[in-house]
């Protein structure tokens, strides 16, 4: 068997890892099953460790603080593609992830140059390679098949060289499940925006897509951690950038809007068709289009700054305040996004979605005990109900309680499939259910 046959469903993948996670918990050597399965005999367990965390989800490392920290530091180094050893040289996951680091930062640069006049359309090619080197990075990693092949089943070639699929096919290989629809939603809209608008000078366009462009470099960031730990993200390299758009006089605003009443037909039918297609819950998600509001604030003390950027968390933003905002954005869509709780999940659900994933008993006690492990929300009662960390739980002083992400049932069943994380994380042994 060949995990990179292209014969193979997901279901057979996950059919697969099972058979030899299982054959490995009965004390079967990793190299031994990779030689079994896949005639590979120089992996030394790696290729093993990343099947059983891409198709099942679980970790088969225990790695002591002096090994996660060297390895750490050699993860920053071939996210920077240096390669750690004397050898000199870089697997071409490494390699593939260094070009995806670069062109997205390239990207971030050259749209956040005031001098700049080619901006979003750069941002888009640079971001789509970006976006084709990382699936690519993935799936080298992961040992799957990612090179375009014709009728009769042979690879591509151009020039000699080997031609991968397409970015949106390496997306539906890549993070074809369920809960990355709306990230994959918010790429098909700049990959098709992008080859619209190839070959083509549109400066009006910039005020348009703000929100989707934010929403596609955090959804690139938010992988690159997910699935190269902290050592790849771009985060420490970037900043908010400042602003003069907004914070002069009204003259400033009409001039934007007029831009965008500029652009070409074909391009805002494309806007408005895309925004309209799309399902609520995903036009709704801030992975697809994350709305950003600059709002000046006098000092409250001489010799302070006369202005600051503050974030304003979604629980926080009332009625009032949103209706000025929105009184204020730039750029007008044809839907807009309000603030609600729609996209919270009751604990209940949550229970119910892991549960449904785990290989162990998991409870409302679970639960509980996972919530205040991880300090993603205060304890019932507290001061300050809203001091939630917002990537996994969220206030809503409407109902007078706390929703939870999909971020969080996605971060449970990571860890808690994993005994020793589970019995970390909950207290006691998990149970099979």
């Amino acid at each position: 068997m060949n995990d990179d046959d292209v014969a193979l469903t997901d279901d057979d993948h996950r059919r697969i890892a099972k058979e030899m996670y299982e054959r490995w918990q009965g004390g079967e050597k990793k190299s031994r099953l990779e030689i079994e399965y896949w005639d590979d005999a120089t992996s030394h367990g790696k290729r093993f460790t990343s099947y059983a965390k891409r198709w099942l989800g679980v970790k088969t490392e225990s790695k002591s603080p002096q090994s996660r920290h060297i390895e750490r530091l050699e993860g920053l180094l071939r996210a920077n593609g240096i390669s750690p050893t004397e050898a000199g040289d870089l697997d071409e996951q490494y390699r593939l992830l260094a070009k995806s680091r670069e062109s997205a930062l390239s990207a971030v640069r050259g749209y956040n140059d005031p001098l700049a006049g080619f901006r979003t359309e750069s941002f888009i090619v640079l971001m789509v390679i970006a976006w084709n080197a990382l699936f690519q990075a993935m799936l080298e990693r992961d040992g799957t098949d990612y090179w375009a092949r014709d009728e009769d089943g042979q690879q591509v070639k151009i020039d000699g060289r080997p031609k991968a699929m397409d970015t949106w096919e390496l997306a539906k290989l890549a993070i074809g499940d369920d809960a990355y629809e709306a990230v994959r939603q918010n790429l098909d809209f700049f990959i098709r925006l992008r080859n619209l608008i190839a070959h083509r000078y549109m400066p009006a366009l910039d005020t348009a897509i703000t929100g989707e462009a934010q929403a596609m470099l955090l959804n690139f960031e938010n992988l690159l951690i997910e699935e190269f730990g902290d050592e790849a993200a771009l985060g420490g390299r970037l900043t908010v950038p400042l602003q003069l758009a907004g914070f002069r006089d009204k003259a400033g605003l009409k001039s934007l809007k007029q831009a965008q009443a500029q652009l070409p037909t074909d391009v805002m039918d494309f806007l408005c068709r895309h925004r309209a297609e799309v399902p609520d819950e995903v036009l709704r998600s801030p992975e697809y289009s994350l709305q950003i509001f600059f709002v000046p604030v006098t000092a409250n003390r001489e010799r302070s700054a006369d202005a600051a950027v503050q974030f304003v968390r979604l629980p926080d933003v009332t009625p009032e305040l949103e209706e000025q905002l929105q009184q204020l954005a730039v750029v007008d869509k044809p839907r807009r996004v309000v603030v609600a709780s729609g996209d919270l999940l009751r604990p209940a659900e949550v229970v119910r979605l892991v549960a449904e994933r785990l290989p162990f008993r998991f409870t409302m006690d679970t639960h509980t005990r996972c919530w205040r492990h991880y300090a993603v929300r205060p304890v019932t009662g507290s001061g300050e109900p809203e001091a939630t960390n917002g990537a996994y739980s969220r206030f809503d002083r409407l109902h007078d309680g706390y929703g939870y992400t999909k971020a969080w049932v996605e971060k449970l069943v990571r860890d808690l499939s994993n005994p020793d994380t589970y019995e970390e994380v909950v207290g006691v042994a998990p149970e099979q259910r």
